[in-house]
């Protein structure tokens, strides 16, 4: 038995020995390789299949739960962040209705089902006041936490303590709530004013300047029908919105000129005044419908026209108060003969003129007034007279039609004096710009500056065949090192002896010229065909 270990490690070792190197790297990583992924699969497979039973717990909640599992003698994993509690997914149910059966886990939150469980008569009103205060406060904070974005909300609630007087103005009860956001969620002002609605409506006598909501990092929630955000100061988002508008507006012009000056030729400021006045106003006017004479359409026309004749009549205007008349009094004319006669018109004409009814809302971002300053540099920087003057004014009427299309809306003057003075474009040689090293050229740098670029070529062409060249020797080379080791093997390889059937030994030519009849080939393979093996080997490595 020990013979043939001894026999099997030999014949190992020789075997082992006579691969390469490379193979044998091959061969140990590859069972290096097998050999981790068995214990990968040994370890995955032998793994409990984990499933949550618990989620969003707290610490003492969590801590609760896993000592009960760990008694019953079954595996239990807490996560990371000691919310969820996971157990073998084949026990999940059954554990969850055991531990519900045990009253596992114990919250400690109080709600107004105590009320249902606790209705002796031992329990004073203070007792009851407590109680009912602190249900309140965490019925309150569940109906705030089923509010999404929301994790999690604390309420602190003071009620007003009930007096035998008869108070005219009543006191009031205020509310404090803190609110732990998911990360990345922001609440919009809607959300926050249905949070003071909600808090409002659920506390007796809460009115809603008593509530105080702010979120775990400190930022307070106003009340407000606006649409500011109340995590942003109103002067901190109107300056955003400023410099967004300069911002842009410098942009577009900076990459406008600088494509035509170049990019580091031209320089743009610009300073807006935005009115942030969100005014909201009702008209009523009046206008005739014909614009030309003034007058509105007819609604109603009255002609009204009187005549009288007869003798002696006299005329209705003719009353007066002359010397020796009576006032009011018509008295006849002496002097007046034949028949007399009366004559009156009148028109009543009734006009109706347009109406108009207008509520105008007029939006809380307009631009009053804009300034706009280019500065230039000339193509020659130390030179000014390279920049003429009709690129200048080129620049100019950009500049001028930029702002006369942002005050539009405005009242400002749009007139060329007015454009004027709110642009303003000169020419110098800029010399704020950071100072640039040349690198130092070495003297190597500078010989390789003076070398023509065939030559660089040609000597990298050389060295490349030098390189392939090298390679091609070491392949060679190595393949005659493994024909010498396979001829030393060949030397000293010894058949075994027959000892049944003794042959006769004699010595063959192993060159290709004397065996080069087919005849003496065959009898070769017939009376000795170790040797003529041998005569292939050597003929395929001469090959």
């Amino acid at each position: 038995m020990n013979q043939q270990l001894l026999n099997f490690k030999s014949r190992w070792q020789e075997t082992w020995g006579s691969y390469p190197t490379k193979t044998k790297w091959l061969i140990g990583g590859t069972f290096l390789v097998t050999l981790l992924l068995l214990l990968f699969l040994v370890f995955w497979m032998s793994k409990p299949n984990l499933t949550p039973i618990y989620a969003n717990l707290t610490p003492t909640e969590a801590g609760e739960i896993k000592s009960a599992i760990e008694q019953k003698g079954i595996p239990v994993e807490v996560s990371a962040d000691g919310t969820t509690i996971s157990v073998p997914k084949d026990q999940a149910s059954d554990l969850k209705v055991s531990l519900a059966a045990e009253g596992i886990p114990k919250s400690g939150n109080v709600n107004y089902s105590i009320f249902s469980e606790n209705m002796g008569m031992g329990m004073t009103d203070r007792q009851f006041d407590v109680v009912e205060r602190d249900a309140m406060q965490n019925e309150l904070s569940y109906l705030i936490e089923q509010i999404g974005g929301i994790k999690e909300s604390k309420v602190m609630i003071t009620l007003p303590a009930e007096s035998v007087w008869l108070d005219e103005t009543g006191e009031t009860a205020s509310a404090s709530v803190v609110l732990t956001r998911d990360p990345g969620v922001q609440l919009d002002q809607g959300q926050i004013t249905g949070l003071y609605h909600l808090i409002s409506k659920s506390v007796p006598n809460l009115p809603v300047e008593n509530i105080v909501i702010m979120d775990q990092n400190g930022t307070a929630f106003d009340y407000g029908e606006g649409g500011v955000d109340t995590t942003l100061s109103a002067y901190q988002q109107q300056e955003d919105i400023r410099n967004g508008i300069e911002k842009d507006m410098q942009q577009e012009l900076q990459q406008m000129l600088g494509m035509i000056l170049g990019q580091d030729k031209v320089v743009v400021s610009v300073m807006a005044s935005v009115d942030f006045t969100k005014e909201k106003r009702t008209e009523d006017l009046v206008e005739p419908v014909d614009e030309e004479t003034g007058e509105g359409i007819d609604i109603s026309v009255e002609k009204i026209m009187e005549s009288y004749s007869g003798d002696q009549a006299a005329a209705q205007d003719g009353t007066g108060t002359d010397e020796g008349e009576i006032p009011n009094y018509n008295a006849d004319d002496p002097d007046a003969q034949g028949d007399g006669s009366y004559e009156k018109v009148e028109d009543r004409i009734n006009r109706e003129v347009n109406r108009i009814h207008k509520e105008i809302e007029e939006s809380p971002y307009l631009i009053d007034d804009i300034t706009i300053n280019v500065g230039v540099e000339p193509p020659v920087a130390d030179d000014i007279t390279t920049l003429t003057a009709a690129d200048i004014e080129d620049i100019r009427t950009v500049l001028k039609n930029v702002v006369r299309t942002s005050l539009s809306e405005s009242e400002v003057p749009l007139d060329d004096a007015a454009l004027e003075e709110r642009i303003s474009v000169f020419a110098n040689e800029f010399k704020g710009r950071a100072d640039y090293e040349e690198p130092t050229e070495g003297i190597f740098s500078t010989m390789m500056d003076s070398i023509p670029a065939w030559v660089l070529y040609a000597i990298a062409g050389g060295v490349g065949i030098l390189v392939i060249g090298g390679i091609f020797l070491l392949f060679r080379r190595r393949g005659s090192k493994e024909d010498e080791d396979f001829m030393e093997f060949e030397q000293s390889y010894s058949p075994p002896e027959d000892h049944y059937l003794p042959r006769e030994e004699r010595e063959v030519d192993m060159t290709p010229e004397t065996l080069v009849g087919k005849d003496e080939i065959e009898s070769l393979a017939k009376n000795d065909p170790e040797e003529f093996v041998k005569l292939l080997r050597l003929w395929m490595k001469e090959e």
